[in-house]
């Protein structure tokens, strides 16, 4: 049986399923899939958003001078015929195993988005460190096709590249949402108070790139033209103080903190349109599933996964990223026009069948297959 070990820093509650499943299809073809990973740090603390995998294997971590990270995991990497590690430069372990990938003496492989997709400064010094070790492997697992297209640019085979979608539990969230009946959602909104018929719902960290004081300018304006517009605000982070301080006064805006799983999707059925100014990533898919319009602007360092919004079909995208008035006409379109909400919400639906954790645990695990055939 071979063994191939993918090696993270921080186990996080979305990607748990993600590993059960991946770990089923490989075990069906001989392969021992392992996860490796460290204790949380202060940050993910904060957000609450990390879990442990009772299979997986936890090891220390040391902090090294010029924000450098040393994963203990080495002793695990050498036991493995293929090692996955995340594309993140500070993670000296991956040096040790790109010299032992380029000597021909271990199988190495990326896991990440091929560039800092929230680089302020994509010529740095930082991201041109990034393109020349990204070649350095002997396979790539890439989040979408915008991947893919980054890393052959620097001269990676196309071949060796999988682009797995990236996902969150989708099937499972269909299957709350299936569950939560309309006396149950009646009795939440008499316990948060919730009294238009008008709701925006943010749900996702709470940090600066996600912009929440450029949100709340927006529901002010908002409110100017929809007097009953709410807000329920989801989540947890550094910037948690921030929204919690500007929700003092201004009672129509509900600071709920961190909540998972059927709380959390409970919460999101609740609301008529998704609000996400700033970076979007995979909670693009939570409200997808729910089916929410997806409301953001064209945020200069989204994540790759904002490939998925198909703009004007399954939400909006102002183009005026900077300008609260446009994002608040272009949310406010959403709430008083009854049909485009509708259709909006029916190709959100659509557009999360085409994701899933099973289908990205079957992409990974066919690369997985072919690159240690390769």
């Amino acid at each position: 049986m071979k063994r191939v070990s993918y090696i993270f820093p921080t186990s996080h509650h979305y990607r748990k399923p993600f590993h059960e499943k991946l770990r089923l299809l490989l075990a069906e073809r001989n392969v021992d899939y392992r996860v490796v990973y460290c204790d949380p740090k202060a940050e993910n603390i904060k957000k609450n958003d990390t879990v442990d995998i009772d299979w997986g294997v936890k090891v220390g971590t040391k902090t090294l001078p010029f924000g450098l990270e040393y994963q203990c995991g080495f002793r695990e990497a050498l036991k493995s015929d293929m090692v996955i590690v995340q594309q993140e430069n500070k993670l000296v372990l991956n040096y040790m195993l790109n010299i032992l990938s380029m000597l021909g003496a271990k199988r190495l492989a990326y896991f990440g988005h091929g560039r800092n997709f929230q680089s302020r400064n994509p010529s740095g010094l930082s991201e041109r460190w990034k393109r020349l070790w990204a070649t350095k492997v002997n396979w790539w697992f890439g989040y979408t096709e915008e991947t893919r297209r980054h890393v052959v640019s620097l001269g990676f085979p196309s071949d060796n590249i999988t682009v797995f979608n990236n996902s969150v539990d989708t099937s499972q969230l269909r299957g709350q949402v299936e569950r939560i009946t309309p006396e149950r959602l009646q009795v939440l909104r008499a316990e948060l108070g919730l009294a238009g018929r008008n709701v925006g719902v943010f749900v996702g960290g709470i940090y600066p790139d996600k912009r929440m004081a450029f949100l709340i300018e927006a529901c002010e304006r908002i409110r100017s033209r929809i007097p009953d517009f709410e807000l329920l605000v989801v989540g947890g982070g550094a910037d948690l103080p921030v929204i919690e301080a500007l929700a003092k006064s201004r009672p129509w805006v509900r600071v709920l903190g961190p909540r998972f799983g059927v709380e959390k999707v409970e919460l999101m059925m609740l609301g008529h349109v998704f609000m996400m100014p700033g970076l979007m990533g995979l909670a693009i898919l939570d409200a997808a599933v729910v089916g929410l319009p997806i409301a953001t602007t064209r945020y200069p360092w989204h994540s790759p996964e904002i490939a998925y919004l198909d703009v004007d079909r399954n939400g909006v995208m102002v183009d005026e990223w900077e300008n609260s008035q446009a994002y608040a006409d272009a949310v406010s379109g959403i709430l008083v026009d009854a049909a485009v909400q509708q259709s909006m919400a029916a190709e959100a639906r659509a557009m999360a069948d085409r994701y899933s954790i099973e289908r990205m645990a079957e992409n990974f695990a066919a690369g997985v297959l072919r690159a240690l055939d390769a």
